[in-house]
């Protein structure tokens, strides 16, 4: 029985570690705070991002992502979506910035951004 209590609290702490990832993630891409994004960047993150979209290193990636935010000031960070399937997580969400509105992608495994896509969008929304 104590096995199995702390099994089911470790698994309970493991998923609130991968909330608090989400959540900083989130509260960080809002905002445009690359150097506390970095820190849940993966060795390597397939980026798309305007006109980059490649296989980079973390600090490319970084690097990439300082130079979009210091052209595109955010204003707010909205999800539109979120999930989790085979301990990997996604959000896809909406960021406002003062020169456009941006659709964000990123997959999260082990606590670490693997996948980023950053788009342009067309939905309107009041700034």
């Amino acid at each position: 029985m104590k096995k199995n209590t702390l099994l089911i609290t470790a698994l309970l702490c493991f998923q609130c570690l991968d909330a608090g990832v989400i959540s900083d993630l989130i509260t960080y891409f809002g905002q445009g705070d690359t150097q506390h994004i970095a820190q849940y960047l993966n060795n390597n993150v397939e980026l798309a991002i305007k006109n980059a979209e490649n296989v980079f290193t973390r600090q490319q990636t970084q690097n990439i992502l300082a130079d979009f935010f210091k052209k595109n000031q955010p204003v707010s960070f909205t999800i539109s979506h979120q999930g989790e399937r085979e301990h990997q997580q996604f959000v896809i969400g909406n960021l406002a910035t003062k020169q456009g509105n941006y659709r964000v992608y990123f997959l999260v495994k082990n606590n670490l951004i693997h996948q980023l896509r950053i788009e342009e969008s067309n939905d309107w929304q009041f700034r």
